[in-house]
């Protein structure tokens, strides 16, 4: 049976992209976009997905001292207690795994480019595809490793 992993990266424009894989399948990509206004936006959009996914990767906010504080947008953060609401502990008990945003590192443009999942535009739904590529990796989902990187996987 297929699992389908909802990748997203939260903001006042949200990155999301969703996956399918078992433990035989590498990630499918299936679709991907992003849903404007922010927080409000993100929870009509949510509300509209219940049940159709069975993980959910996620950037966090970590206030890490990289930007000013009185500029500091915490849409994010906000987003994340509605993925929590909606998907995770308090809604529907899905996993809900949250990433530092460093660890879209893991698949930088030219791998996103190599394996067809460059897709134009803003690039906020390519970040999700980043957060989805970093939770294959730190997971090890070998049938994956291997589609990115070949045979040995990493």
């Amino acid at each position: 049976m297929m699992t389908t992993l909802l990748a997203l990266d939260p903001g006042g424009t949200t990155g999301w992209s969703t996956w399918a894989y078992d433990a035989l399948t590498p990630l499918r990509h299936i679709e991907h976009g992003m849903i404007p206004n922010g927080k409000d936006g993100f929870i009509e959009w949510a509300l509209r997905r219940r049940g159709e996914f069975d993980e959910v990767v996620s950037e966090s906010f970590v206030l890490d001292g990289r930007a000013d504080s009185r500029a500091i947008d915490v849409t994010p953060l906000r987003i994340e207690t509605a993925i929590d609401m909606i998907f995770g502990r308090w809604g529907d008990g899905v996993p809900v795994i949250y990433q530092r945003n460093v660890m879209k590192a893991h698949a930088p443009d030219q791998l996103l480019r190599e394996k067809d999942l460059w897709w134009p535009g803003a690039g906020h739904d390519r970040d999700s595809a980043r957060h989805a590529i970093a939770w294959a990796k730190t997971t090890r989902h070998m049938p994956t490793l291997r589609w990115l990187y070949g045979k040995e996987g990493i």
